[in-house]
C-alpha cells in the first residue's frame, strides 16, 4: 500500500468561499460578497430593463460600478440585472425579453486596497471599453466591473472555489 500522498495539485479540497471571507494581503484584500437581486435577462435588454429596474445602466468591461440597479452585459441579447433586493418575477417571456433568478448563479469578488491594480493586471488582459462585461480574469469566464480602487468580479459559483485559491496565491506572490 503507498504510503506517499498526492501533492496540493491533485487534491480538491479547496472550498468555494462564503460570502464574508476575505483573502487579506499587505496591500490588497479581497472579499467575497452574495450576489443577491441577480437576475438573467434575454431578448431585448432595453425593454427588460425599463419593465424589470427603469433607469439601470447597461455596463461594459471595467466600467465603474454605481449604486444598484445596474446591468451587466454578457453578450448582445444576454445580461445580469442586479438590483438591491430580489426582485419578484415570473420566470419566463415577457414581451420581448426572458428573465430568470440568479441569486445563487454567481459569487462577487471585491478586490480593493493600493495592490488592487496589480493584482488585477496579472488576471485580466482584456482593456477597458468592451461593451460586454464578460471576460476570462484568472482563467474564467467572469463579468468584471471597476469598483474605484479594483476590479469586482462575478465569477460563476461552480467556479468561484478555483478562482479563490488563484486569487490567494497571487495575493501571496504580490504582497
Amino acid at each position: 500500500m503507498p504510503t506517499d500522498l498526492p501533492d496540493d495539485s491533485t487534491l480538491w479540497t479547496t472550498a468555494s468561499p462564503a460570502p464574508g471571507s476575505i483573502l487579506l494581503g499587505q496591500s490588497m484584500s479581497v472579499t467575497c460578497l452574495p450576489a443577491t437581486g441577480a437576475a438573467l435577462i434575454s431578448g431585448n435588454l432595453d425593454a427588460a430593463i425599463a419593465a424589470l429596474a427603469p433607469g439601470a445602466a447597461l455596463l461594459g468591461l471595467l466600467d465603474a460600478r454605481p449604486h444598484t440597479p445596474f446591468a451587466l452585459r454578457i453578450a448582445r441579447d444576454r445580461a445580469l440585472l442586479i438590483t438591491a433586493e430580489p426582485l419578484d418575477l415570473v420566470p419566463g417571456w415577457h414581451d420581448g425579453f426572458a428573465v430568470s433568478p440568479a441569486d445563487d448563479l454567481y459569487l462577487v469578488l471585491a478586490i480593493t486596497g493600493e495592490g488592487a491594480r496589480g493584482l488585477q493586471d496579472a488576471c485580466l488582459s482584456a482593456p477597458a471599453g468592451s461593451p460586454s462585461a464578460a471576460t476570462p480574469f484568472g482563467g474564467h469566464a467572469c463579468l468584471v466591473l471597476d469598483n474605484g480602487q479594483g476590479p469586482d468580479v462575478w465569477v460563476p459559483a461552480p467556479e468561484a472555489a478555483a478562482l479563490w485559491l488563484r486569487l490567494s496565491r497571487l495575493v501571496a506572490a504580490l504582497d
